[in-house]
């Protein structure tokens, strides 16, 4: 996909949209359900790299009942996907603006009900494993995070990263499920929602991979 222009006047379209995200988000940690004027009861979800905002915005009209919390680093992605939200007037999805390696500084220890990670960059550089969102560092951030029974929703187009990605669930202790590698021709497919990447790899033929890790 070709790489995004850096977006004009972010800081004025931002703050049009100031409704959607919030200046300082570690000051929700362990009470973002209240903040954000869902119920306590409310199952929190959390997308890491939502990109441009189609599968969180789908995702979170689909599901009214739920509480969606977006992150993504790049301020002129996420604004795309902030906008769009904005638009749609969604009253349960809201984003951070921030690097994952932050995320236990925005969420309280068994708050999270469900991560996705969609598409992630597969790093497959030398020397950069270490990097991708599903290496047992970060898993470990996750498994704070997350209730128990709680559960990581994992998709990519990337052979090396499925594989890689498998293992290291795993070895953290999750339990997994759902296993495919071609979701789109998979009894998975029915509610499935296509982010903007999985949609161009599936235009080229290129089988999309899934896996849902439960922290038993």
């Amino acid at each position: 996909m070709t790489r995004m222009r850096m977006k004009r006047h972010i800081p004025e379209r931002m703050e049009k949209c100031h409704e959607r995200w919030f200046d300082d988000p570690a000051e929700n940690k362990g009470k973002w359900r209240e903040v954000c004027g869902m119920p306590p009861d409310a199952p929190l979800y959390l997308e890491l790299g939502c990109g441009k905002g189609k599968f969180c915005n789908q995702t979170a009209e689909d599901n009214p009942d739920a509480l969606y919390v977006a992150v993504e680093r790049d301020k002129s992605v996420i604004l795309a996907a902030i906008e769009k939200a904005h638009n749609n007037e969604l009253p349960n999805l809201f984003f951070i603006n921030c690097d994952v390696n932050n995320i236990e500084d925005m969420f309280e220890a068994d708050e999270v009900d469900r991560i996705y990670i969609n598409f992630c960059d597969p790093w497959n550089r030398r020397n950069k494993p270490k990097r991708r969102l599903t290496y047992r560092d970060f898993l470990a951030k996750y498994k704070n995070l997350l209730k128990k029974g709680g559960q990581i929703r994992f998709k990519t187009d990337n052979d090396d990263l499925y594989d890689f990605s498998l293992e290291e669930f795993r070895f953290c202790g999750f339990e997994l499920s759902e296993i495919t590698r071609d979701l789109h021709n998979s009894e998975y497919d029915k509610d499935n929602v296509r982010t903007e990447f999985e949609q161009k790899f599936a235009d080229e033929g290129i089988p999309i991979k899934r896996a849902v890790a439960t922290l038993c």
